[in-house]
């Protein structure tokens, strides 16, 4: 569970979550900007379906996840969450870490696991399992004025969503904890400058410079970019000799693809591949 900041007023009548695809594109937008882009469970549902569905789709080169509205997302709506008033009686004990497994812990993992680049344009606030949310796709680029923000131990629980486990693999225990027990907002800047993010861009160059990373990924090489992204995941824990082994078995595969084949023809004839992500 994760504490937002203040909300600014009753929620939009629109659909919370738009997914669409354009072309190589599938773009999920969070629409809740008057509370934040704070995600109720059924954002979150929508949002595994998601991700599901492009890594199911052959169309499909690459995901970009965005937000209508000054922030990007305030993390778990905890006034949704904690509603009683549909259920008068109180839940088991157990009920949250039950939930979790098929909520946000999902989400996380479907971003983890999925075969394609994943694109995160953050603005304002990434809080909570929002932080998650961002930082769990592929390249992150967001503005000075972005907040990466842990609130949980300020607020009196423990992390969630697998903060304790990206934060340290991402810059390290010291500033991992920083971020965690101090609960600290870090904006964008010192989050580049840490290698929480890859990318941060002045306020007017965010949407351009969101473009040039997605139209880059919707051109790439799709099966290779996915095997490499696999491969990261999968070897973070790995010794060197299974990282070795993983690295045969995923080249074996890239190598009958139709992409490794035009990046031949192209290398040899000195011109830029045109790759069909098959």
């Amino acid at each position: 569970m994760d504490e937002a900041p203040a909300d600014r007023g009753p929620t939009d009548d629109e659909p919370e979550l738009l997914v669409t695809r354009s072309g190589a594109v599938t773009t999920i937008t969070l629409n809740r900007p008057r509370r934040k882009n704070a995600l109720t469970s059924g954002m979150v549902t929508g949002i595994i379906e998601a991700i599901r569905a492009a890594g199911d789709d052959d169309e499909t080169r690459v995901v970009l996840i965005t937000a209508n509205g000054d922030d990007f997302c305030a993390g778990m709506d905890l006034v949704q969450s904690n509603d009683t008033s549909s259920a008068p009686t109180k839940p088991r004990i157990g009920h949250l870490q039950r939930r979790m497994q098929v909520g946000a812990h999902d989400m996380i993992l479907e971003l983890d696991a999925v075969q394609l680049p994943v694109v995160a344009a953050v603005r304002g606030w990434a809080a909570g399992v929002g932080n998650m949310l961002a930082l769990s796709a592929d390249v992150v680029v967001a503005t000075p004025s972005t907040k990466f923000w842990v609130p949980f131990v300020t607020k009196g629980f423990s992390p969630d969503s697998g903060n304790t486990w990206l934060l340290p693999r991402l810059v390290g225990l010291a500033r991992a904890k920083e971020m965690v027990l101090r609960g600290e907002p870090i904006d964008g800047t010192r989050a580049a400058e840490w290698g929480l993010i890859g990318r941060c861009v002045a306020e007017d160059e965010l949407d351009a410079a969101v473009a040039d990373v997605v139209n880059g990924f919707a051109k790439a090489a799709t099966i290779s970019v996915g095997l490499a992204k696999t491969l990261m995941h999968n070897n973070l824990g790995a010794d060197l000799r299974t990282a070795l082994h993983n690295e045969a078995i995923h080249e074996e595969l890239a190598l009958r693809s139709d992409d490794f084949k035009e990046g031949m023809r192209s290398f040899a004839q000195r011109r830029p591949p045109d790759y069909t992500g098959r």
